[in-house]
């Protein structure tokens, strides 16, 4: 029984150090009305297909980012290191995978690349059984040959998998955006669901405007390769899809992805739908007047997310002055006052318009935000 319990304990050590080497960058988002705000990225490759790191670094890696739910997203067609490995399973990153993801309390769903050439382009298939079904629709001779792709994407479909195109600008000669006839043909049959509309440091917002025009889920996503350090140097802001999720479940999250409830977060600004955006905007900014005098107080914004928030007042009550424009700081709980000009009545809403925050490519936020009223002691 002693050597049992010194065992248990060895064991507990262990464990501690292990995880002690990892530290957390929290990036807080509060519940955006019934849903809570997962952030995701669905687009990461290791080296079982052209990525330089295991399976498991990406778990670790997704727990360091404060990351809810990834998926390694490895080539069905590219797999330049497949001769330093025995198994040559499409499935074994994600086996690899799995235990870390349970040790770190990530959602990892079973995830492939179908790597064709444009067009389509390529495409992510997540929350799929087995990509190893999709070796057998790559053409020997040529691995890019898109004649197939309907075949290979109603496949990943009957297998309840969710359908999305990448990089929209890649691979095209001209390094442009492209809406094709066969994009077209996928969207009409329901075998693509949705648009990456980021991916790593690139914006693409005529894929925005794409996702709305076509009622297609918005994705933002690293497509790392390297480490995710690495990649911070090459871009400093953190890139993620944020998910209105039901639950942090697996089935939560698909059913967002299927319901278009997600938001694009690239270089600290948001780009989704209205009905997405708003929700999360209000719960994380609290906006208070603190009353000095009959003529002048002290405006406060309070944010409670992890990203900034750049506000303008596009309209103010009469005989009230503020400054006309506020980042509203990027810290959790982090205060901005602004010197406040009363007028005859205390504003209980105030017009605002969100700099950095999106409800098409070229159309900001505007939303009215609760004004609390206290005097000051």
């Amino acid at each position: 029984m002693k050597k049992r319990s010194v065992i248990l304990l060895l064991l507990s050590v262990i464990t501690l150090v292990t995880n002690g080497q990892l530290r957390k960058d929290v990036l807080y988002f509060p519940d955006a009305g019934e849903y809570k705000v997962l952030k995701g990225d669905f687009h990461q490759h290791t080296v079982f297909s052209d990525g330089l790191v295991w399976p498991t670094t990406r778990v670790e890696e997704a727990y360091e980012e404060d990351i809810d739910v990834i998926c390694l997203t490895d080539h069905i067609e590219y797999r330049p290191h497949l001769n330093e490995f025995t198994s040559k399973d499409h499935n074994h990153s994600y086996d690899l995978a799995k235990s870390a993801a349970e040790r770190y309390n990530i959602i990892l769903m079973r995830s492939a690349e179908i790597t064709r050439a444009m067009a389509p382009g390529h495409l992510n298939i997540i929350d799929i059984k087995d990509a190893n079904e999709f070796e057998k629709f790559v053409n020997p001779a040529n691995s890019r040959d898109a004649s197939n792709i309907v075949e290979t994407l109603t496949a990943a479909k009957n297998q309840g998998g969710f359908i999305f195109w990448n990089h929209t600008a890649y691979p095209t000669k001209d390094n442009k955006s492209t809406w094709h006839p066969e994009h077209e043909e996928l969207k009409n049959k329901g075998l693509m669901m949705g648009i990456e509309i980021v991916n790593g440091e690139r914006y693409e917002p005529i894929a925005f405007q794409w996702c709305l025009d076509y009622n297609l889920t918005i994705l933002s996503n690293t497509d790392v390769h390297t480490t995710m350090a690495q990649k911070r140097k090459a871009d400093s802001f953190k890139v993620m899809t944020l998910i209105l999720a039901r639950e942090r479940t697996k089935e939560s999250v698909m059913e967002a992805l299927r319901d278009h409830r997600t938001v694009a977060l690239w270089n600290n600004q948001l780009m989704g739908r209205k009905e997405h955006v708003e929700p999360i905007v209000l719960n994380s900014v609290k906006a208070k007047l603190r009353i000095s005098s009959d003529k002048q107080g002290l405006f406060e914004l309070e944010n409670l997310s992890g990203i900034p928030f750049v506000f303008e007042f596009p309209e103010l009550p009469e005989g009230f002055k503020i400054r006309n424009d506020v980042s509203c700081g990027v810290y959790p709980h982090q205060v901005s006052a602004l010197t406040a000009n009363l007028g005859k009545a205390l504003p209980q809403t105030l017009k605002v318009l969100v700099k950095n925050v999106f409800v098409a490519p070229d159309k900001n936020l505007e939303i009215e935000i609760p004004v609390e009223s206290l005097k000051s002691r």
